[in-house]
């Protein structure tokens, strides 16, 4: 009667991981204010920003939440949460980032002779590969020559724009669109417990300005995805799984009562 315990043991278990089980995707790593949209605290867009450059358009010439700029606003270059109005979206880029690919991102990095870093709180564990994804902007009015690099343990990966583009950095310039770019790096036993950061440069020696948006960070270990309401078909199986278990509970009862009549 074991395997029979067994079996249907199984059976049920299956089912209930069917029913309420998760589907493994990669799992996101927190990133502080990501969308560059957060503020200090007792501050907002309204009070934030400084700079003005036009109908809806502004810089604020102030650290970014989360992350640490290596200049402000100095005679050789600054960084900062640039707002996007006019003339930015009419004469500098022809629409804003978007966040997931479905929302617009109404403020981004600007930075010049500049860069601005973020190290996560996620640390690194062997075997694990993670994916950095940001956005940059080119310009239509003046070459970008920013860069983005994913660090572990000082090992620095230079993102590169995907492959789908079908374009180089080179063939962005001037086009006025964002582009997902993108870097790799798997953690090797070295690295384990290693701090994981996110650069931002913009060292374009005063020829033109840097944009970054929608800082995206992935590694390759399984997120659980909310349960689903069980189909048809794993009711089934969570109902085989109790008839089997409460059959072979029945057979038991019944070679009990035979051995004691005996």
């Amino acid at each position: 009667m074991n395997y029979l315990r067994t079996l249907n043991s199984a059976i049920f278990g299956a089912a209930i991981l069917a029913a309420f089980g998760a589907k493994a995707n990669a799992a996101v790593v927190p990133v502080v204010d990501q969308y560059f949209d957060e503020f200090p605290t007792g501050f907002s867009a309204a009070n934030y920003f400084q700079v003005g450059c036009g109908t809806g358009c502004a810089f604020a010439d102030l650290p970014i939440v989360g992350w640490t700029s290596s200049v402000t606003r100095s005679a050789s270059g600054d960084s900062g949460q640039w707002e996007t109005g006019v003339p930015y979206t009419t004469t500098a880029f022809n629409s804003d980032p978007l966040e997931d690919g479905t929302t617009a991102e109404p403020i981004v990095v600007r930075a010049i002779n500049a860069t601005v870093s973020q190290i996560v709180s996620t640390t690194a564990v062997a075997g694990v590969t993670y994916t950095l994804d940001v956005d940059l902007g080119f310009e239509k009015t003046a070459p970008d020559a920013a860069s983005v690099f994913l660090i572990v343990d000082g090992h620095q990966v230079k993102a590169t724009p995907l492959a789908s583009y079908g374009l180089t950095q080179t063939q962005m310039q001037g086009t006025g669109n964002w582009y997902d770019f993108e870097a790799s790096y798997t953690a090797i036993s070295a690295d384990v417990g290693d701090s994981i950061e996110i650069l931002l440069s913009s060292q374009t020696n005063g020829n033109g300005f840097g944009f970054f948006g929608n800082v995206q960070l992935t590694d390759s270990l399984p997120a659980l995805d909310s349960p689903a309401a069980p189909e048809p078909s794993t009711w089934a199986m969570i109902l085989i799984g109790f008839g089997g278990m409460a059959g072979a509970a029945a057979m038991r009862r019944r070679r009990s009562a035979a051995v004691q009549f005996v």
